[in-house]
């Protein structure tokens, strides 16, 4: 093999060699936030599951209502609960 050749298979190696210490370093890096990433993501999963389904969000609020009808008078009242289902009913019908 030429010079050349030697110099670019060494070269080839060691920047092989930071690339797999970079992976190390980052998958360190990492670790701490592994545990409130599955969080997140279990949470975007299951809100996106709602919004294809409607009516379980809406069957579902409407058992929360008839069990306990004076906690969810109150978050009614304010008409954030209202405004949030029908943007998701209206998000899963234009799909």
């Amino acid at each position: 093999m030429s010079k050349k050749g030697l110099q670019l298979a060494a070269r080839r190696e060691a920047l092989i060699d930071q690339v797999a210490y970079q992976r190390l370093q980052l998958a360190e890096a990492y670790e701490p936030l592994s545990s409130p990433m599955k969080l997140a993501d279990r949470g975007l999963s299951t809100l996106r599951y709602l919004t294809q389904h409607p009516l379980i969000l809406a069957g579902s609020l409407a058992l929360g209502v008839a069990v306990r009808p004076n906690r969810w008078v109150k978050a009614l009242e304010s008409g954030w609960l209202v405004w949030r289902i029908a943007l998701a009913a209206k998000r899963s019908l234009d799909e």
